[in-house]
């Protein structure tokens, strides 16, 4: 019984630092620019063909290639057969921070998406959440939301955990490393995830058009 309570507490601790560097990143290493990208008149840019003028939203000209093709990657849709179950266990080492966490959120989780949802959340994980002003965060595939996500919401989420079956067990440090290099405004793997979620947003709204400004080819 005592272990479990210093494994609960340990776990806490561990959410509790990774918040708040979260929160540290955001407040100190943000430009004051697009957060959501809803808002933000952008400019024809010059880009090669397949890569997303979107991801420029919040870029500077000092970021390598590869940071801008990552926030620039737009996740493919879950693999299925033998190709989805290697990346679910790819995607495993995030998968299991995320059912620890998960243990701690006061609710049954379900399936939505593929992906296993808590929602609505309780407890000290919610408490972290809102002090930290997430709506939702996605480890692996276990998503952990203060409300039931929206369709853009959810696609923002899984936008993450397409990129958690493409690092694999490097997701985490690849995340944290950028997180502290770009701050989180920035950081390429959130520029992805707020584009799908515009996608998405674009397409429920029953618009065609796209939602990326024009790209001179």
């Amino acid at each position: 019984m005592i272990r479990r309570a210093i494994r609960a507490l340990l776990l806490l601790a561990a959410a509790a630092g990774g918040i708040a560097a979260v929160v540290y990143a955001r407040r100190d290493l943000n430009e004051p620019v697009d957060a959501t990208g809803a808002a933000i008149r952008l400019e024809a840019v010059d880009q090669p063909v397949g890569r997303s003028a979107d991801a420029h939203v919040v870029a500077r000209a000092d970021e390598p290639l590869w940071v801008r093709d990552l926030a620039s990657w737009t996740p493919p849709p879950a693999k299925v057969g033998l190709p989805r179950l290697a990346a679910y266990v790819w995607a495993s080492p995030s998968t299991l921070g995320g059912l620890l966490v998960g243990l701690l959120c006061g609710v049954v989780p379900r399936v939505r998406d593929g992906v296993l949802l808590f929602a609505p959340v309780s407890g000290p994980v919610a408490w972290l959440m809102r002090r930290a002003g997430f709506a939702a965060t996605t480890l692996g595939h276990v998503v952990i939301a203060r409300r039931e996500p929206s369709e853009k919401l959810m696609a923002h989420e899984l936008a993450h955990t397409r990129q958690a079956e493409l690092f694999g067990p490097f997701m985490a440090p690849l995340y944290w490393y950028l997180l502290v290099r770009y701050g989180y405004t920035r950081h390429p793997m959130e520029r992805a995830a707020r584009a799908a979620a515009r996608t998405a947003a674009h397409a429920a709204a029953g618009h065609t058009r796209p939602t990326t400004p024009p790209i001179r080819r």
